[in-house]
C-alpha cells in the first residue's frame, strides 16, 4: 500500500472519528436542549395534578385521569347522612357515570383536632371511585367547627339574643386560625397522592346554614364586639374620625356596642336618618365586610399552601335574593379580587316552580366579565322518594316527571345561556335524582353544554347585543333601615320582571358601570342605587353619554350623597323631582294607551311610603301618576349629552311596565305583543335562546334576523330561514332554541 494511499485512509479514519465526536455532541446538546424546553411535568399534566405516583413492582400503575379543563361545567352533588344515604348516593353516582357525567362535589368533615374522630376523607372520595374510575372532585367543605372546638372556645360563638349559638362568629380569630389548620390537615390527605390529580377544587361554606349567612337579629358576642370596634378604627382610621362621623364628641371607642336592630319592617322610615343612625350604618356594612373578609382569608390559604393549585368556589354573593340587609352578603366587590374564582348559588327560592322565573341569587355577569364562574345549584323537589317497606323507589303520585324536567330544563338553560355551571343536586342523599330517566335528561343536557360550550375566560357570555343591563349596589343596602319590603319589590321583583320581558338580560354590580368593568348595554336598569357620590353620578352621566344608552331609575337614585335630599335624585336623574312631605300612598295609573299597558292600568302596590317622591319637571313626558295625588310618578326625559333618562319613582318594576318602556325606547324584544301576553321567563345571548312557558298559549317571536332555528331537547323541532315564527307551548314547558344566522 502506498504512502498516500495510508495518508487517505487516516484522513478518513479522523473525520470518521470527528463526526463520531460531533453527534455525541450534538446528542448531548439535543437532550440537554430538550431538557430545557420541556416542562418537568407534560403539557397534559398540569403541575396544579400532581406528580405520579412512583411504580413500584408487583402492583399495577396508579389510575391517572387528570381533570379535564375541557368537561362541561356540569356536576352531581349529594350529602349522604347515613350509610341507608350512601348506598343511595351510589346508585346515584353509577347513573351520572353511565350518562357521561364524571364530575362530582363531595362534602368531607374537617378534622378540627390531629385527633379528630372523622371519616377519612380518601375513603370519602374512593367510595366514588369505585362506581366511576372517571370520576373528578371539588371537595366541599363546612368551616363551622365540631363540637369539640365549641366547647373548648365558647367565647369565639355567635350570641343571638342573649343565646350562644352553634356558630363561629365571623370575627373570631381563633376560629380562623384554626379553621387553616383543619384545611392544611384535609390538603395533606388527600393531596400529592393516588386521588389528588382528580381534585379540581374546593368549595367553601359555613356559618348559617352553611351559606355565610349573618342572622338578623345581629350577633352580639363580645368577640364580635370587640371585631366592629377595631373596624371602625380601620374604616375611620382614628378614634376622632370615628367621633366626627358619628357626631360624638365623648365617644371612646373601647366602649362601642353593637347598635340595637331598628324596625326594619316600616316603610314610613325607608332610610335612616343620619348622622344619628351612622352606628347602624356602620355595623350593616361591618357585618359584610368580616364576612367577606373570612372567606377571603380561608381562600388565600388554600390558594398559598395547594399543592394543586385548585378552583376555589364559595356560597356568596346573593345580592338580588337575600332581602335582609344584615345577612352578610353585600361586600362581593371585595371578593372579587381574592383569590376566589367563584361563586356557588341555588336556584332563587322566590318563583322558581313549574311556569316561574327560577332567576339569578346574584349579579352573575359581574363574575363572567373577569373570567371568574358562577355554579347554578338546580335542587329541585323530584317527587321521587324510597318506599321504606321495599326499598324501591318511585316518584310520588300527583308529580308529573315531563312537568320536573321541564323545570330542570329551564335552570339548565338559563346556565347555559349566560355562560354558567350547572349542579343537580340530591342534598340529602334521600333519592331525589334516584332515577335512570332523570339522569338521562342530565347526559342529553351534558351533550349540549359540550356542543355549545361556555365562554374563555375574559370572553363574554353573549356575542350578542344585550338589551338590558340589570344593575345591582351593595353598598347602598347599609342605609337602608326597611330592608325586606323594599328589598321584595326592587330586587326580587326588578330581576323577575325583566327575566319575563322577552329581553337578552345582564346582571351586574353598580360599582362595575361606574367603574367602566361592565359589558355595555342599551338599556341600564338600575334597581338600587340609593347611595351615589357627585363623582358616582358624574361616572355615570359620562358612561351613559358615551354609550348613548337609556336608564331606567327605580325609586330614590342617588338619594344619599353627604346628605339625604331629593336634590340628589334631581341631579342623578337629570329631570326635577320633589319628595312629599308627609308619607304617601305608593299605586299608580298609566296615562297613555300602550301595546302592554292600557289607559288608566294600575301599577304597584296601594302602601304608605316615607320618603316617596314625584315628577316636577315640565320638559318630562309624563307616563303614569299616583292615583293617590295625581302626581306625576313615572316620565321620561332626553338628556343633553344624547342619553335618555327614564324615572320610575313608584316603588317596584312588573313584567308589563318592563315591556311598555322598553317599547318607548324602541328596544327590540324577542317576544311581541298580543293577547293575552304571558311573560314567560326568557333567557337570551349569543346564538341561544330559551324559553320557559307561563302558561298554555301561541307566542309570536321576532328574531330581528333571517335564522335557521333549531330546538335543541327536540331535533324535530325547527324553523329554516326564519326572521320570525309562531311558538305554541304548554304551561311550563321549556325550549331551548339555537339561532344560526343566513
Amino acid at each position: 500500500m502506498s504512502e498516500t494511499g495510508k495518508s487517505d485512509n487516516s484522513a478518513f479514519y479522523l473525520r470518521i472519528f470527528i463526526l463520531l465526536v460531533l453527534m455525541a455532541l450534538a446528542g448531548a446538546g439535543g437532550l440537554w436542549m430538550g431538557k430545557r424546553s420541556v416542562p418537568e411535568e407534560t403539557p397534559a399534566l398540569p403541575k396544579s395534578a400532581g406528580e405520579r405516583a412512583p411504580l413500584v413492582p408487583g402492583k399495577p400503575a396508579p389510575e391517572t385521569p387528570a381533570t379535564d379543563p375541557t368537561a362541561p361545567p356540569v356536576y352531581f352533588y349529594a350529602h349522604p347522612q347515613n350509610e341507608e344515604a350512601w348506598k343511595t348516593v351510589l346508585d346515584e353516582v353509577a347513573m351520572a357515570s353511565d350518562a357521561n357525567i364524571h364530575q362530582y362535589i363531595v362534602p368531607i368533615a374537617l378534622a378540627w383536632t390531629e385527633d379528630a374522630a372523622t371519616e377519612d376523607p380518601l375513603a370519602v372520595l374512593k367510595r366514588y371511585i369505585a362506581v366511576d374510575p372517571k370520576a373528578t372532585f371539588f371537595v366541599q367543605v363546612s368551616l363551622n367547627p365540631d363540637e369539640t372546638w365549641r366547647q373548648a372556645h365558647p367565647g369565639e360563638l355567635m350570641a343571638v339574643n342573649g343565646t350562644p349559638q352553634p356558630l363561629p362568629s365571623a370575627a373570631s380569630q381563633q376560629w380562623l386560625e384554626d379553621a387553616r389548620g383543619a384545611l392544611t390537615r384535609l390538603m395533606e390527605s388527600v393531596e400529592g397522592g393516588e386521588v389528588s390529580r382528580r381534585i379540581t377544587g374546593y368549595v367553601l361554606r359555613g356559618l348559617n346554614d352553611d351559606l355565610w349567612l349573618q342572622p338578623t337579629e345581629y350577633d352580639r358576642s363580645e368577640v364580635n364586639r370587640q371585631g366592629f370596634r377595631d373596624w371602625l378604627i380601620r374604616h375611620y382610621q382614628t378614634e376622632e374620625g370615628l367621633r366626627q362621623a358619628w357626631q360624638m364628641p365623648e365617644l371612646k371607642a373601647g366602649a362601642v356596642d353593637i347598635p340595637q336592630r331598628p324596625d326594619t319592617d316600616n316603610l314610613g322610615q325607608v332610610f335612616f336618618s343620619l348622622p344619628g343612625a351612622q352606628p347602624s350604618v356602620d355595623f350593616l356594612r361591618y357585618s359584610s365586610e368580616i364576612t367577606a373578609d373570612a372567606l377571603a382569608a380561608m381562600a388565600s390559604h388554600l390558594a398559598a399552601t395547594s399543592a394543586i393549585k385548585p378552583m376555589l368556589l364559595a356560597c356568596y354573593g346573593y345580592s338580588f335574593e337575600l332581602t335582609s340587609n344584615a345577612a352578610g352578603h353585600f361586600a362581593l366587590a371585595n371578593l372579587l379580587e381574592s383569590d376566589l374564582d367563584g361563586f356557588i348559588s341555588p336556584i332563587s327560592s322566590v318563583d322558581r316552580g313549574l311556569g316561574g322565573v327560577g332567576g339569578f341569587m346574584g349579579p352573575i355577569h359581574s363574575l363572567t366579565a373577569r373570567g371568574r364562574t358562577w355554579l347554578v345549584l338546580d335542587d329541585t323537589r323530584t317527587g321521587v322518594q324510597r318506599d321504606e317497606s321495599t326499598g324501591q323507589f318511585s316518584r310520588m303520585r300527583g308529580v308529573r316527571p315531563e312537568d320536573i324536567f321541564d323545570v330542570q330544563r329551564r335552570n339548565f338553560s338559563a346556565a347555559l345561556v349566560n355562560g354558567l355551571g350547572v349542579v343537580w343536586s340530591d342534598p340529602g342523599g334521600e333519592g331525589w335524582l334516584h332515577d335512570k330517566e332523570q339522569f338521562a335528561e342530565f347526559g342529553r343536557m351534558r351533550e349540549i353544554y359540550a356542543a355549545h360550550p361556555a365562554p374563555l375566560p375574559g370572553e363574554p357570555a353573549s356575542s350578542a347585543s344585550i338589551g338590558v343591563n340589570v344593575v345591582v349596589d351593595d353598598d347602598s343596602r347599609f342605609y337602608q333601615q326597611c330592608d325586606v319590603k323594599v328589598n321584595t319589590l326592587l330586587l326580587n321583583g326588578g330581576r323577575d320582571a325583566v327575566l319575563r320581558a322577552g329581553v337578552p338580560a345582564r346582571f351586574v354590580l353598580l360599582r362595575d358601570v361606574i367603574e367602566g368593568l361592565a359589558p355595555p348595554a342599551p338599556v341600564y336598569i338600575f334597581t338600587n342605587a340609593f347611595r351615589l357620590s357627585a363623582a358616582d353620578r358624574a361616572s355615570l352621566h359620562d358612561h351613559l353619554g358615551r354609550e348613548k344608552a337609556c336608564a331606567v331609575w327605580l325609586y330614590a337614585p342617588g338619594y344619599i350623597d353627604a346628605g339625604a335630599s331629593a336634590d340628589n335624585i334631581s341631579a342623578t336623574i337629570g329631570m326635577t323631582v320633589k319628595a312629599f312631605d308627609k308619607p304617601m300612598e305608593s299605586s299608580s295609573q298609566f296615562m297613555i294607551p300602550g301595546q302592554y299597558l292600557e289607559e288608566n292600568a294600575v301599577i304597584g302596590l296601594p302602601q304608605t311610603w316615607n320618603p316617596l317622591f314625584y315628577i316636577d319637571d315640565a320638559d318630562a313626558d309624563v307616563l303614569a301618576q299616583y292615583k293617590s295625588s295625581a302626581k306625576p310618578s313615572i316620565a321620561v326625559k332626553p338628556q343633553p349629552s344624547g342619553w335618555t333618562s327614564v324615572y320610575v319613582a313608584e316603588p317596584g318594576l312588573a313584567p308589563a311596565l318592563v315591556c311598555e318602556l322598553l317599547r318607548i325606547l324602541e328596544q327590540p324584544l324577542f317576544v311581541q305583543p298580543g293577547d293575552p301576553n304571558f311573560y314567560d321567563a326568557l333567557f337570551a345571548g349569543g346564538n341561544l335562546m330559551a324559553v320557559h312557558s307561563s302558561q298554555a298559549g301561541k307566542r309570536t317571536v321576532a328574531l330581528g334576523a333571517f335564522y335557521d332555528v333549531q330546538d335543541l331537547f327536540d331535533a324535530s323541532i325547527g324553523w329554516v330561514q326564519k326572521d320570525g315564527f309562531l311558538l305554541p307551548l304548554r304551561t311550563g314547558e321549556t325550549r331551548l332554541l339555537s339561532l344560526k344566522s343566513i
